[in-house]
Parts: C-alpha cells; structure tokens; sequence
C-alpha cells in the first residue's frame, strides 16, 4: 500500500469523543481507561481500524498510551516525538509526558492515593505489563478487564481488512518451516502436548515461512500461532478461513482466529511469553485449568540472525534500491531551480522504486522534510503539512521498501542550493559518527548499548544530541523495525553475526532542521589474529547511495574517515553503474568522487 497524504479526519471532536467515553465508566463501574497504540497483535504499523489512540487522543505517532479518567488524561510518548505531539494534541486535554521524565506507573502513583478502577481491553495489554501496574500500585488502584471501550464509541470505525497468506520460497527465506521448527522444538523441548503460543505476527511468519498484507507497508498476516513438536496451527482474521482449516504446508495448518482460545485444551501444558501475550489468553488459560509456563521466545533471536541466502537476498534488494535512490537522487539534482513540494518529491521517489520488478511496497511511510519539518524525528507529509522546498534548505529523506529478496531502510539529507556553516558542521558530525559505527571492530558478546556511544560522541563534542535509539533491526521482508536486538542506551541484547541493523544517527534542531543519516548494516564475523580461536564482528554496509558532499566539511575529517568514505564511494558507483542510464551515470560518477 503507497503512501497517502490525507490526514486522518475522523468525525466529530476530541471533545465529544471524550464525551462519548467517560459516558461509559459508570456502567463498567471503572474511573479511567487505558488505551494504547498497539493493537491485539502488538503492532507498531497498525490497520486503520486499530488506531484507536490516535482516534482519541489525534496523535498519530507510532508509540504512545493514553489514560483517561473522569476530569484528567494523559498521553505518553518517547522523545522521537517531542515536537510532533505539541502539533497534533490539544493540551488542554492531555497532559503530554515524555517516557523519559515519567512512566504511566508513575504517573498513577503519583496522581493517585485513593480507591480507583482503571479498566483496559484484555487483548491489547500483555500479562507482564498488567502485573507490573497491578504489584506497583495495589490496592489503592485495581485493574479491570472490560471490553474494548473505544470500539464501543467509534461508530464509524473502518471495516477491518485481512488478507490471504501465501507461501514464501525457500530460495527466499533459506530454511524451510520443518527445519525451523526443529529448531524451536529442540530449544523447548515441544512435544504433542509441550506447546508454545506464539501471539507476534512478525514471528509468525518466518516460523511458517508465510507473508500476507495484513499489515502497513510490512509484507504479515495478523495472527496467533500454537506450535507444538510437528505442527504450527496459524489462526487468521480472513473470514474465508472461518468455515475452513487450510493446511497451508505439511506440518502448516491456517484456521480462523475465533478457533484460537477453543482450541486451548486442558490436558495441554502452554508455554507463553509473558511480555508478549495478551492478558486474554492468560484468563482462558487459569479458567480452564490449563497448566502453562513463561518461557523466553527463542523464535525472536532465530529470526534476528539472518542466513546466508537471506543475507545474499539482502545484497541483491540494496542494489535494486540503491538504484532506484540515486535515479531520485539524479533526477531531483537536475531540477533547477527545484519548484516541487515534499509530497512531490515522495511521489516521485516511489515512482523510481516501483518500476523494479521485485517491488512489492514501501517499508514505512517516506519522511520527506524541508526546513523546521526536518526537526520532527517522525514527521509525516500530508496535505495540510506539504511545504515547497525552500532554497537553501535541508532536505531529510528517509525511506525504504519491501521488495520479494528483503526490506530496505535508507535516510540521506540534501541540500537545495548553498549550505551554511552550521549545516555542514553538523551534517559531518553526524557522518563521522554513522563513519566510526561503520569502522568499529568488536569482540563478541557486545551489546547495542556498548556500541551506542561511538555514533554520538562527535555530535556531543558540539553540545547535541538526538532523542532515538542509533540503531534498530530490520527484518527479512517483514517488519523494518524488528528486534531484539538495537543500538541504543538500553538495549541488552547481544550482537551477533548475521544480524542486520541500521545506522542511523541524528540532529535536530527545533524550528530550524533535521539531518540524519542512515544505511542498513549487517554483522560479520573474522579471524582475530591476536587470538586466532576467537573472532573479531565487525559490519558490512548494505545500503547503497552516496552522501551530499556539499554538506561535508572535509577539514573536520580525519584520514580514516576520508579514505573510508572515499571507499564506500567506490562500492556504490561500482554496484550500481549496471542497472543506470547514462545521465545517471554521469551523476553518479560526479557524486562519488573523492574528497
């Protein structure tokens, strides 16, 4: 699904919807509401039907949790959209707080010191979350499972959509589903009666090797799983599959998703993970007296650690979408002068991606931002936002697509005419940082956490910093954000070969622009000569596109960096020259001379 640009105008006010909503806690016998961005699958791209916190609340950013009582709400969101949510919220109805400063856990605990209820919807909100809430906060305030309220209101919710599965190659995805689920089998020890639940769609999918388009620009079908020693039973929304069980492969059976909690048997024993699976599931569970136990999903680091042939089918998607960039990126330098709009440019770079034959969809939706658009981390063009480019602007570009190898993630910052000082100054800063995380060489059991710092130390020596992580995981035609594993101040998970992230660091300036680089890199593994018998990972850069030479500032370089972007240089024109014309050529050569 291409991008639109209609901002979402749902009917009536956020004053009536709230209305309409505090109207219901008398006869649920609650005294606020809990309503987050995921839906029952636990997606960060939601459906038009699950948007329900941007219905309520008309914020329209990826991550956040609203609470609503009877005289006071709040909304909660991370840093990435500090500047957004000021645009998009009416603060006279919401209190807007940054997870950063505060958590809804403490929010509660702070505001509260007398008997409350707070009702939630048992299949938005996991085991742990709600146990976590319910241990920290009783018994001044309990916690009720009650329907999904915002459902209840939105009359003119959209229809939900659901897709048929389909069945991804195994020149595509490298193992079959028998041999992945061996895999899990023997890590869990899954026999006919051991089983695991599997409630992550993203997980899902490559355990089965299956895609669909249940999902926004991610290649998924919405679904639960039960997978025992030689079967994985997937339950799907698509009504065509409520009258009929499809066995998909072998050992893959699909079934409607209202089979799912009547087929939870009490002679069963269920293994689950607790901060992924709904509270609905855990009732049905101790209702019927099924025995069950928290388990680590092994399936979340299997998936993370690409095979060669999806590694190889990476290489081959970042050369098909590196070509399609730097055509964008040729036709764009040639328009003089540049009368175009931000949607504009995100048409016409979907255009370029969609003459490639492995195009399936974009991986998100472009972020095309001229100016003090740029200073919104998330910023997202639509028809009441567009801007002209400016003359002597910055231009932030981030974007990607799902092609049938894998997914692409790229972000460049151009310039429209002549760079001041300040831009070129932090525009290197942010390339010598994406430089050092490129060069970096570690020994393994290192985590995300420990390798954050190297990408921000250069913008810390002028006094900046940026409010996201520097690196989140990718999948392999699935989900662009995919974990566990990240480079950022928090994240614990060990790197490992195989495992393909971006490099993505930033700055931003409120009012004033954005820049951020990003290429998609993947961990390979060496010799170390020092100790032979163990191994050195390092990174091999995916992405394909060159950077805007006249936003770096060559003196703040050292020779490393030169002669590391120099070679990068080197790689792209050499990768991508086969699949240009000549114009294009010509560009590209221009574009990837050495500094």
């Amino acid at each position: 699904m291409l991008q639109t640009f209609e901002k979402n105008i749902f009917s009536g006010t956020v004053d009536r919807r709230l209305l309409m909503l505090r109207k219901l806690f008398k006869s649920f016998k609650i005294d606020g509401y809990i309503v987050p961005h995921n839906d029952k699958f636990f997606n960060e791209m939601t459906p038009a039907d699950a948007c329900r916190l941007e219905w309520i609340t008309g914020f329209s950013g990826s991550a956040g949790t609203a609470i609503i009582f009877k005289k006071k709400a709040a909304l909660f969101t991370d840093g990435r959209y500090s500047i957004q949510i000021k645009l998009e919220v009416d603060q006279s109805k919401f209190s807007l707080i940054n997870l950063a400063f505060s958590k809804p856990i403490n929010w509660l605990e702070e505001e509260f010191n007398k008997k409350t209820v707070i009702g939630f919807d048992p299949w938005l909100h996991s085991i742990s979350e709600i146990d976590r809430l319910k241990q920290k906060l009783s018994p001044c305030i309990k916690f009720k499972a009650v329907n999904n309220l915002i459902d209840v209101v939105w009359k003119d919710r959209p229809q939900q959509t659901a897709s048929f599965a389909y069945k991804r190659p195994n020149r595509l995805s490298g193992k079959t589903a028998a041999i992945k689920l061996e895999e899990v089998t023997r890590l869990l020890k899954l026999n006919s009666k051991r089983k695991l639940i599997i409630t992550c769609p993203d997980s899902i999918c490559w355990l089965a090797n299956i895609r669909a388009q249940d999902v926004p620009n991610s290649p998924l079908l919405n679904c639960y799983a039960v997978a025992n020693s030689n079967l994985i039973t997937v339950y799907s929304e698509n009504p065509s599959y409520r009258n009929n069980i499809i066995k998909f492969q072998n050992n893959v059976l699909i079934k409607h998703l209202d089979y799912f909690l009547s087929d939870l048997k009490p002679n069963d024993h269920m293994l689950i993970e607790l901060e992924r699976t709904p509270v609905i599931i855990k009732q049905k569970l101790v209702r019927n007296k099924i025995e069950y136990e928290s388990v680590e999903n092994p399936i979340h680091r299997l998936k993370s650690i690409k095979n060669k042939t999806e590694i190889d089918c990476s290489r081959k998607c970042h050369v098909r979408d590196g070509a399609a960039v730097v055509k964008f990126l040729s036709w764009m330098t040639r328009q003089e002068p540049m009368d175009f709009s931000e949607i504009d440019l995100v048409k016409k770079l979907e255009f370029f991606r969609q003459k490639d034959r492995s195009f399936v969809d974009i991986s998100f939706n472009t972020i095309c931002a001229t100016g003090s658009n740029g200073a919104i981390t998330h910023y997202r063009v639509t028809d009441d936002s567009n801007k002209k480019i400016g003359r002597n602007e910055l231009i932030l570009i981030d974007s990607g697509g799902q092609y049938e190898e894998g997914t692409t993630d790229i972000t460049r910052t151009l310039i429209n005419g002549k760079p001041n000082k300040k831009n070129r100054l932090l525009y290197t800063r942010v390339l010598q940082g994406l430089v050092c995380l490129s060069r970096i060489k570690w020994p393994a059991g290192l985590s995300g956490k420990d390798l954050d710092p190297l990408a921000r130390q250069f913008l810390w020596e002028s006094g900046v910093d940026y409010d996201h992580g520097t690196g989140h995981g990718v999948g392999a035609f699935s989900n662009v954000h995919q974990g566990p594993q990240a480079i950022s101040r928090m994240n614990n998970t060990v790197l490992e070969e195989g495992m393909i992230l971006s490099n993505e660091p930033g700055c931003y300036l409120k009012e004033e622009f954005g820049i951020r680089l990003e290429n998609l890199i993947v961990i390979r593994a060496e010799k170390n000569p020092l100790f032979p018998k163990e191994n050195l990972l390092f990174f091999e850069t995916l992405t394909l596109a060159p950077f805007e030479k006249k936003l770096i500032e060559v003196s703040v370089l050292n020779r490393a960096e030169i002669d590391w972007i120099n070679k990068y240089h080197k790689k792209v024109l050499t990768s991508l020259k086969p699949f240009l014309e000549k114009n294009e050529k010509n560009w590209l050569i221009e574009a990837c001379k050495p500094i």
